[in-house]
């Protein structure tokens, strides 16, 4: 879901600002929200693994 969705904001965020002749700022948009979208996908990366803990009762 979540390609389909950058993918349909994308294409409409590129026809918009090329329509108003500033093609660059929907680049810098989605160059924005592509590194958001690391930073939240690392955080929960984060969240979901487990703790490390050395075994202690060998």
């Amino acid at each position: 879901m979540g390609a389909v969705t950058i993918t349909k904001l994308g294409g409409t965020l590129f026809d918009h600002y090329k329509a108003l002749g500033h093609i660059e700022t929907g680049y810098t948009i989605m160059f924005a929200i592509c590194a958001v979208a690391y930073l939240i996908a690392w955080g929960v990366m984060k969240m979901l693994v487990p703790k490390y803990s050395p075994i202690g009762d060998l």
